[in-house]
């Protein structure tokens, strides 16, 4: 093999394993080839192929950096254990047929009319008195990924050296703002001292989901989210709160837009809670940025689809959103029962977490051997080698009789997917 191709290869095991991590630069073409015993030609071969590769990137003047993943995560096969949504074979048709039919009787075409930029007026009354929220700064957005995206408009200077992350965390904010920067996350939250250590000057922003965190599963404990605020108090910084499936978490506290709401940016996705398809959420920022983040959404998209946002108003109002989520924690909790049994088989296989929601953060003892995997490996969360043998299994997107064959399917394929000890 030639020398490039050797060295191309080295580094690419670096970044795969940590060594190298995203968003960092990697040594230059001149201490490469110092290490290798090479000429520089030789290495620029080797990064070339590097950045073939979609692994590194030049910045003029700076050097070349680790690319961060830009892959978009697609369903499983086979059987999808990856797709962390409510399968819409769940969803109330009757009852959304009903509503949808009610609307065009009652407004006709008055239906399709865009709402007010911030969003419905009666949506936002809805789902303030549902979810026990201030009104007067909540915006309606398209989900969660909106309102990520809305507030890196808003802190657009150098967000991705100011804001800190969970380790693990959710992949498409480690996208969207480059992540460089994480707190490891204990049973109850993140750990305080390592918080410290890195609550720079320069950290406007601390990304969390705090209640049934995606993928662990677990919820910050009061005291967690007390020590927490004490520092926002403190210290010029935002908590940006994702409130991914608290519906769901059996032993609600207060949350940090409770606690301290002029520092907290709120965001709550119907999507995760409903079915993939109504891409609505709700979003409260502290009034001193209202305005900023009004501006971002009327260049961004003007308005959210009247029509979905008309239909979820009556859905909530009417007790059938409500009822929905009870009947999907009774499905939750069978699929949870039948395929944390299913693990437990497995001496080599543990749930580090009793966790709420509709994913399961696993733990394998043993290095996986299949190159393709129906649930979603733990390096998608982190950068972390720690979590390398992590891996999070999501089990509501299919309906039932899928479900019961893709327990099959599971049970046959775990004994197969990873290495076996020597």
């Amino acid at each position: 093999m030639a020398l490039y191709r050797d060295i191309a290869a080295e580094l690419a095991r670096r970044i795969r394993e940590g060594r190298y991590r995203p968003g960092e630069r990697i040594p230059s073409i001149r201490q490469v080839a110092e290490e290798f015993g090479c000429n520089k030609l030789t290495v620029q071969k080797a990064f070339d192929a590097l950045k073939r590769d979609g692994m590194i990137e030049n910045v003029v003047g700076s050097g070349s950096f680790v690319r961060y993943p830009e892959k978009i995560a697609m369903s499983g096969e086979v059987f999808d254990f990856r797709t962390s949504y409510i399968s819409e074979a769940f969803f109330p048709l009757k009852t959304a047929k009903a509503i949808f039919s009610d609307l065009f009787d009652q407004e006709r075409t008055q239906a399709f009319s865009p709402p007010p930029v911030e969003g419905d007026p009666e949506l936002i009354e809805a789902l303030g008195a549902f979810y026990r929220l201030p009104t007067q700064r909540m915006l309606i957005v398209s989900g969660a990924q909106q309102g990520l995206d809305l507030t890196a408009k808003v802190f657009s200077t150098n967000i991705s050296d100011s804001i800190l992350f969970e380790d693990p965390t959710y992949p498409g904010a480690i996208s969207l703002f480059k992540a460089r920067h994480f707190v490891p996350l204990e049973t109850d939250g993140p750990d305080l001292e390592e918080f410290d250590r890195k609550l720079t000057p320069a950290i406007k922003l601390f990304y969390a989901m705090p209640a049934v965190h995606n993928p662990t599963g677990i919820s910050y404990s009061l005291e967690k989210k007390k020590a927490l605020v004490r520092r926002a108090e403190r210290f010029p910084f935002y908590l940006i709160e994702d409130d991914y499936l608290s519906e769901f978490n059996p032993r609600p506290d207060p949350r940090f837009i409770d606690i301290l709401p002029e520092k907290t940016l709120y965001i709550k996705s119907l999507s995760q809670t409903t079915v993939s398809g109504v891409r609505l959420g709700a979003m409260i920022v502290p009034e001193s940025l209202f305005d900023k983040f009004i501006y971002a959404k009327f260049m961004s998209d003007i308005a959210s689809t009247g029509l979905l946002q008309k239909f979820a108003t009556r859905f909530i109002r009417e007790g059938a959103y409500a009822r929905y989520i009870t009947e999907t924690h009774v499905r939750i909790q069978e699929r949870k029962r039948r395929l944390t049994g299913l693990i437990a088989e497995h001496p080599f296989l543990s749930i580090p977490h009793d966790a709420p929601g509709y994913n399961l953060w696993v733990k394998s003892d043993r290095s996986l051997s299949l190159p393709r995997v129906p649930w979603t490996p733990g390096e998608e969360f982190s950068f972390s080698p720690i979590f390398r043998n992590f891996f999070r299994i999501s089990f509501m997107h299919m309906d039932d009789d899928t479900f019961d064959r893709a327990v099959t399917y599971l049970r046959n394929l775990l004994p197969h997917a990873f290495h076996h000890e020597n």
